[in-house]
């Protein structure tokens, strides 16, 4: 199955900075239904108080933000969230612009000779981050066309099958 380890690296704490630095918190508050400190106490790694699975799951709502989430998938060395409900089979153009503009950004980030603070870091992370979501947006619409298409579907299957007979 599954082999879950906890990373020793602060990615859940540092998700948890980057996002309250780029959210207008008390209007987050307020959409939410939470007090603004406690949001804000509730985002501060040093503070003693922890958002639960079910605020994590609100505040990405409401926000449409992964951060946290990606935050929390990465602390578990996990790949970051694909919200599949983005999903549009004719945008597979769109997706491929997209990631090779995020692949950019990351190679940029990697080649830059300066200094890395954690404000780059986090702006790479967030790249790669982009990019995952888009390949597999990319892999899903193309999964959606051939399983759309039993012609297409049968010829994949035919050719699989050939593949793996022939590796035996």
């Amino acid at each position: 199955m599954f082999d879950f380890q906890v990373s020793n690296q602060p990615h859940f704490d540092n998700a948890c900075r980057a996002f309250a630095v780029r959210h207008n918190l008390s209007k987050l508050a307020r959409t939410i239904g939470m007090k603004e400190q406690t949001l804000r106490n509730k985002l501060n790694p040093d503070q003693v108080h922890q958002l639960t699975a079910i605020e994590i799951a609100v505040i990405t709502d409401a926000t449409e933000d992964a951060t946290l989430i990606d935050g929390l998938l990465a602390q578990m060395k996990c790949m970051p969230a694909v919200p599949v409900n983005e999903l549009a089979e004719g945008n597979i153009a769109t997706y491929t612009l997209h990631a090779t503009a995020a692949l950019g950004s990351v190679a940029a980030g990697a080649a830059s000779p300066e200094r890395q603070t954690r404000q780059a870091k986090n702006a790479i992370i967030e790249s790669v981050n982009a990019g995952i979501r888009h390949l597999s947006l990319i892999g899903l619409a193309i999964q959606g066309r051939v399983e759309g298409s039993p012609v297409l579907a049968s010829a994949v299957g035919a050719v699989a099958s050939v593949a793996t007979n022939g590796m035996m």
